[in-house]
């Protein structure tokens, strides 16, 4: 089977079979497409004959591209899991999955906003128009909620309890779960959905209101993308004077830390964020471990 069949057979399974979401899949066919150009380069022309001296050459020249530790992570468990399918369904001659070792993954300390400047971030933004109360509501909910960004764009107006201060999201896997909404944000996204949206929802040239049912909009009355809700954030933390690299994310994290500072547990912080796995939350652990020693060295007497 040549290159370009194997890849499109491939990610119909991982839509129609696997159920992943589409940033999932777009991840993927991202990785994939760049093995596929270095396959094109090399001439080799149907993915059957692919070999491990050939995959060890690709993965060599990757190393001048200066990935992270978890983009590199990310492609290898991409290549993985795209040759275990293609030798389970008899594509590849070869089984060179088993030989491929993933690189140890890197324990990274997340930048996180403190609670303090939390309320600084949020004292800062002004609420006037529109777009003002749009932004706001983002960030209550970003930090009420600690969603992911791509969980804040797909929001439907469907999805919404706010009876029981719920909000269903679309999480990794397109696997459903309840996030909570506390009070301020309750209050900002009435007030969003009750004036603003409505405002942003209205086409002026032709009289008549977008029928998009995302909760959050753009100018032009149609859902906002993850890009735009983290230049909405990026624009807001500047604006505060906060000298920190924040993004959506970023909030999600200092939600999930302020939980544990405040004692939460870590498998009910799973629950909230979504963690398919209880070692991906346990990250959190370790950033409040390493507060507890940097507020020791600070301020005990005799840290030296």
């Amino acid at each position: 089977m040549n290159r370009n069949s194997s890849l499109e057979l491939y990610l119909e399974y991982l839509k129609y079979e696997r159920n992943l979401a589409k940033n999932s899949i777009s991840s993927y066919k991202k990785d994939l497409i760049q093995l596929n150009s270095f396959l094109k380069d090399n001439n080799v022309l149907n993915i059957g004959d692919i070999n491990l001296v050939i995959f060890r050459k690709f993965l060599k020249s990757l190393d001048c591209k200066n990935y992270s530790n978890r983009t590199i992570i990310r492609k290898y468990s991409a290549f993985i899991n795209y040759f275990r399918f293609l030798e389970e369904n008899k594509i590849m001659k070869s089984n060179i999955s088993k030989f491929i070792n993933v690189p140890r993954k890197r324990i990274k300390y997340y930048t996180v906003l403190s609670r303090d400047e939390m309320v600084k971030l949020f004292d800062s933004m002004k609420t006037v128009s529109s777009l003002d109360i749009r932004d706001r509501t983002i960030l209550e909910l970003l930090y009420s909620t600690g969603a992911r960004v791509s969980e804040i764009e797909n929001m439907m107006l469907g999805d919404l309890n706010l009876k029981n201060n719920e909000i269903k999201v679309m999480g990794k896997g397109r696997k459903e779960r309840i996030v909570y909404v506390n009070q301020i944000a309750l209050y900002w996204l009435d007030r969003y959905i009750k004036d603003a949206r409505n405002e942003l929802s209205f086409n002026s040239k032709r009289k008549s209101y977008s029928r998009d049912g995302h909760l959050f909009l753009n100018i032009r009355g149609s859902g906002l993308t993850s890009r735009s809700i983290r230049d909405i954030v990026k624009k807001n933390v500047r604006l505060a004077g906060i000298k920190k690299n924040i993004t959506p994310h970023s909030i999600r994290h200092s939600f999930a830390t302020h939980l544990l500072q405040e004692g939460a547990g870590i498998r009910e912080i799973q629950e909230l964020l979504g963690h398919e796995n209880i070692s991906t939350t346990e990250i959190y652990s370790h950033m409040d471990i390493e507060k507890i020693k940097s507020d020791y060295r600070k301020f005990h007497p005799r840290a030296g």
